[in-house]
């Protein structure tokens, strides 16, 4: 198992980033003298908001990507939940298409959309499907782990004075700009999977949890594009182990 941190420059941010990369030891990429140009499947990862890209090395990441023959990219997407910010970064260009070919010009990652998927945990499950249905060209299927997907939902508590995932009414305005229509817009994940009809999902729920009902309801919306499970783990405690390793297993056909 080896890890990598990344730190390069980003021109759509208009600054540096840091990434981790998670990848097999070379021994276990299957290279004979032969195969120095295989290109391998990739898993891009969102972390939630108020956390960043270190939060997958509590989680194991690592392991996954040693195990199933991939490699795991996670890049700090800082405090945008995914999403080209209003006034601020364009998170979701950035990931979605300048870090992918930052990290194909310096590791022999596949290009194909089978071969490329996207998966987050809290508001980056709600970055990581919503990047999924906007881009079915880039990428073939998505993992959501206690995702919280209702922004508009979220955005009527902030106005109500609350602080919410890591947000209140004005970060939430920086983020998106009008936070009165969210309902049936981009930023609207269920609104989204009404009209696209690609790509796979996997996503979760923990029990008990209060975003539960919206990952069951996004499941519902996706038909059987989507397989759905209810776990014991939530954000608060993402090390445990049994969720993302059943993901990624989901992904790679295991």
């Amino acid at each position: 198992m080896a890890i990598i941190e990344m730190n390069a420059l980003s021109t759509v941010l208009c600054g540096s980033f840091s990434a981790k990369v998670f990848f097999p030891e070379m021994d276990k990429l299957g290279l004979g003298e032969n195969d120095y140009d295989k290109k391998y499947p990739v898993l891009w990862l969102y972390h939630s908001d108020g956390g960043s890209s270190m939060d997958w090395l509590c989680t194991p990441a690592e392991k996954c990507a040693a195990e199933n023959g991939i490699f795991i990219i996670a890049a700090d997407v800082q405090h945008c939940l995914c999403t080209n910010m209003e006034y601020g970064p364009k998170y979701e260009e950035f990931m979605v298409k300048e870090l992918a070919g930052i990290c194909r010009n310096n590791l022999p990652l596949s290009d194909k959309p089978e071969l490329n998927w996207i998966g987050g945990v809290g508001t980056g499950a709600y970055g990581a499907v919503k990047a999924a249905l906007k881009h079915p060209e880039v990428f073939s299927a998505c993992i959501a782990m206690d995702g919280i997907y209702d922004m508009g939902k979220i955005c009527e508590r902030a106005k109500q004075g609350e602080t919410v995932v890591c947000h209140n009414e004005e970060s939430l305005k920086a983020v998106f700009g009008d936070i009165d229509h969210i309902k049936g817009s981009d930023n609207d994940v269920f609104a989204l999977a009404e009209k696209n009809s690609s790509g796979r999902y996997y996503i979760t729920g923990a029990k008990g949890s209060a975003y539960q009902k919206e990952a069951v309801e996004l499941t519902r919306i996706l038909k059987d594009r989507a397989v759905y499970e209810e776990t014991d783990e939530t954000e608060a405690d993402f090390s445990c182990i049994t969720t993302m390793k059943k993901a990624v297993a989901w992904l790679c056909g295991r």
